[in-house]
């Protein structure tokens, strides 16, 4: 994905990823550095679906719980 940018950063370990617009229109995934690989990996995939979904152009797009909740139905 071409407007998509990835940064890892020190999280909790119960923050697996999440993602930012940024003022171009652009998303910076934020993976969590202390995870391994292929839980990053993991993370990624889910973090562009969501992005390919158009989930954080929704109405609901500051309710994390719902965006998840539609996601994966």
């Amino acid at each position: 994905m071409e407007n998509a940018f990835v940064r890892y950063c020190n999280m909790p370990a119960t923050v697996r990823s999440y993602v930012v617009l940024n003022g171009d229109n652009s998303y910076t995934i934020m993976l969590n550095r202390n995870l391994t690989r292929e839980q990053n990996l993991i993370s990624y995939y889910h973090e562009i679906q969501h992005i390919i979904n158009g989930d954080y152009e929704k109405q609901c797009k500051n309710d994390a719980d719902i965006i998840e909740f539609y996601a994966h139905q």
